[in-house]
């Protein structure tokens, strides 16, 4: 069995891939409270945590009305992103993170402030949130090696949507990365707990 660690930052290859889904089914697998550092658009994702998954949901360090990249959403509202201002709350605890990891969380004056630097001051590794199907050798791929530049440490990779043998196979052996789970998207929110008991039972199964 491969054992998360009590704190982890989740992150996607890029928007939409299932990484709120993954991480609310996570938050409840593992009984694990939830943070997002900055939240931009709605309805937030803070909420569809606590509705899915019913675990404690802390406050977002930013939240931005706009549906936009970080760096963008809070630029329209006249904000600046700081490392400072996002502490993360003591105790074990799931950080989801916004978008794919070359996200910009904010631009001034040529200097950009990463994802990545915001998970390196919290200090965390990285759960891989990516597609199960076609595509998904090559987003994955870039995902691990840019994670791996910023010299941030990956913990394994969860994959969403229908099996798909070769890729599961070939992912963990290209990356030199432990393959986690699958999950399928399921009937939500109907089909939630069974897909949470159904993660619970596949992270207890890794070697």
């Amino acid at each position: 069995m491969i054992e998360l660690p009590e704190r982890f930052y989740v992150t996607g290859t890029d928007t939409d891939v299932g990484k709120t889904v993954v991480s609310a089914l996570l938050c409840k697998a593992l009984e694990r409270p939830y943070f997002k550092p900055v939240q931009s658009g709605e309805p937030a994702d803070a909420d569809t945590v606590r509705a899915l998954a019913g675990v404690p949901v802390h406050p977002e360090a930013y939240r931005l009305a706009q549906a936009s990249s970080p760096h963008t959403s809070a630029d329209a509202e006249g904000v600046r992103i700081d490392l400072a201002t996002i502490r993360a709350p003591a105790g074990p605890l799931l950080v989801e993170g916004a978008g794919g990891w070359k996200v910009p969380y904010g631009m001034h004056g040529g200097t950009v402030l990463w994802q990545a630097d915001v998970v390196r001051h919290l200090q965390l590794p990285v759960v891989v949130v990516a597609r199960s199907g076609l595509g998904t050798l090559n987003h994955t791929t870039l995902t691990v090696q840019a994670i791996r530049a910023d010299d941030v440490p990956i913990v394994g990779l969860i994959l969403v949507g229908e099996a798909h043998h070769d890729n599961e196979r070939d992912l963990p052996l290209l990356n030199d990365v432990p393959l986690l789970a699958r999950v399928d998207r399921g009937d939500l929110p109907h089909d939630f707990d069974r897909l949470a008991v159904r993660l619970a039972a596949d992270l207890r199964r890794q070697p």
